[in-house]
């Protein structure tokens, strides 16, 4: 059995949180991995141009973003969203599943809407062509990094009159990994069950 359909199996042997139910108006965002075992593991991002009506402007992220009415389905949406802002298709053969539907937020605020994480696993390189209205950067981050304890951070940052501090990853960039997809990549290695401890074995 390749790599992918493994990542698929554990997957979709769980159960996922659905707010569908709950709230109407959604996004959904492609979770991308690649390589053939959980050591050599690798995470796609993207960071998110500087644009000031962009609530996440700037922060590191996944692509994707709200479903149209042309979409057949949260799969279509996070395949239309990663061609537009990052060049590429991904294909139905690369699909594994999806994690939990996480609610939007912004400056601790519940937003009226939820974002679905679709998961998918390629055997590519694939060729990337940024929206720049969209997306400053793609780049691929490994479990490895992810799960090392030196990349473990807390977050500060200034709400109005406010200091905050959040967990957070950092990633060797101006921008550390923090907020809703820090809380994604959380849901996602609990899922696979990965962890430092266990990579060292593999």
């Amino acid at each position: 059995m390749s790599f992918g359909k493994s990542l698929a199996e554990i997957l979709r042997s769980q159960s996922t949180q659905d707010l569908s139910k709950e709230l109407s108006d959604h996004a959904c965002v492609a979770i991308i991995l690649r390589g053939d075992s959980f050591k050599n593991l690798e995470i796609a991002f993207i960071q998110r141009a500087i644009q000031p009506n962009d609530k996440w402007s700037g922060q590191i992220a996944f692509p994707g973003g709200r479903r149209e009415p042309g979409d057949i389905n949260d799969i279509a949406t996070a395949q239309r969203e990663t061609l537009e802002e990052v060049g590429f298709h991904l294909s139905l053969q690369e699909l594994v599943g999806r994690i939990d539907d996480i609610q939007g937020r912004k400056a601790g605020v519940l937003l009226p809407f939820y974002i679905r994480p679709i998961v998918f696993h390629i055997n590519r390189e694939p060729v990337i062509n940024l929206q720049p209205t969209e997306v400053a950067d793609f780049f691929w981050i490994s479990l490895t990094t992810l799960l090392d304890p030196t990349s473990q951070i807390t977050y500060k940052l200034q709400r109005e009159l406010v200091a905050v501090e959040l967990p957070g990853i950092s990633l060797g960039r101006e921008v550390p990994l923090w907020g809703l997809t820090y809380m994604m990549i959380q849901d996602l290695m609990l899922r696979l069950g990965v962890s430092k401890k266990i990579i060292s074995k593999i």
